[in-house]
């Protein structure tokens, strides 16, 4: 089976994403994957179409890495706004600020829910990798009520 094959598990059809807005990773894996309306987005890093990491440090590997993040939603039918969870990994923990201030940019509000870790080395040397999960397509919002569970 091709790695950009459909696929079907218990009745749930996963598709493989990607887009020719970001560069292609040297990692053998899909740029993202849709499970039902589920898009799960692979690791993304501030490269350039070049597949450079780009100058700048930090913040702008932040910035660049969330610009790619927001393509590889737009191609599996997602948006920033559709994103539920994010995982963020730093090569030194002294960047979490500056690459937390860039993240408020890219999701001022209505915060995923996320968890952010410090790891020995990422790919390339890089500052940051950034992974997503995120809602596709029309989503329709239910209005809260009671919980059907509480006590009388």
């Amino acid at each position: 089976m091709s790695a950009n094959a459909e696929k079907t598990v218990d009745s749930i059809e996963t598709k493989p994403k990607s887009t020719t807005d970001v560069p292609d990773s040297p990692k053998m894996n899909s740029q993202a994957i849709l499970a039902d309306k589920t898009l799960y987005v692979s690791g993304v890093l501030g490269l350039d179409m070049a597949a450079q990491l780009v100058s700048g440090g930090a913040e702008a590997q932040a910035r660049q890495a969330l610009e790619n993040l927001r393509h590889v939603l737009e191609a599996g039918g997602a948006s920033l706004e559709s994103v539920v969870k994010t995982n963020i990994y730093l090569g030194r923990m002294e960047d979490f600020q500056a690459i937390n201030q860039v993240y408020g940019e890219f999701f001022p509000k209505d915060y995923p829910a996320r968890a952010t870790f410090q790891v020995g080395k990422l790919p390339l040397d890089a500052a940051v990798e950034i992974e997503a999960i995120a809602l596709s397509g029309d989503l329709v919002v239910a209005e809260a009520g009671p919980c059907p569970c509480a006590r009388t």
